[in-house]
């Protein structure tokens, strides 16, 4: 069954804390979003001092929509960060940040903006995790899913059979099922989760092929 990550993106760590509680005792894993305000124009909460407050039963793939995404890593490695997901696009050695991200002991993730052709991790992807291919321009909740990415899944699965690929932005369950069909295996989705009344129902009509 295809994995599914609510995404928290918030401006404020009570609202973060909020949202996590929320979560607790439905799933172990979830995604949170930092932004700087340079790589996109929202900025977002980013006092990492506060992460253990979370505590560990939830587990978080720290997604960094940031610049230089190597000079944030070691102050971001935590233990309940199980993953560091970052832009291909945002860092200007891809390895060099990627060997950070070992070191720190965590998975890798690389995201693709809509604009970022898909082989551009080819040569990378026995060195990482995850391909997380946006939905979306980045920086935002809320927005509508946009169709190029549905091609962009397709030929990433052609490529390689075997690498989880993640699809973040305007995920809900009308764009799911193709989704899923095009060949990812992990969802992530933040407004329409958290915008229903009841999350495991609604994580659950994102499962649905």
């Amino acid at each position: 069954m295809v994995e599914v990550l609510p995404a928290i993106l918030e401006k404020d760590f009570d609202e973060i804390k909020k949202k996590s509680e929320q979560l607790l005792g439905i799933v172990k894993l979830a995604q949170l979003d930092i932004s700087d305000g340079t790589f996109v124009p929202e900025e977002t909460w980013q006092d990492d001092e506060q992460l253990s407050e979370l505590g560990n039963e939830l587990k978080f793939d720290l997604h960094l929509m940031v610049d230089k995404p190597e000079q944030w890593i070691e102050k971001w490695s935590q233990d309940n960060i199980f993953r560091i997901t970052f832009h291909f696009s945002a860092t200007y050695d891809i390895l060099r940040t990627i060997n950070i991200i070992k070191q720190a002991k965590k998975e890798v993730g690389v995201a693709l903006n809509l604009e970022t052709p898909v082989d551009s991790v080819y040569d990378i992807l026995k060195e990482i995790d995850l391909v997380l291919i946006m939905g979306i321009t980045p920086g935002a909740q809320g927005r509508v899913f946009d169709a190029k990415a549905i091609d962009k899944i397709k030929e990433l699965r052609e490529h390689d059979q075997n690498i989880k690929i993640g699809v973040d932005g305007g995920v809900s369950a009308i764009v799911s099922s193709s989704i899923i069909e095009a060949g990812a295996n992990m969802l992530v989705s933040g407004s329409y989760l958290f915008g229903e009344d009841n999350i495991k129902k609604a994580i659950k009509s994102l499962q649905k092929e």
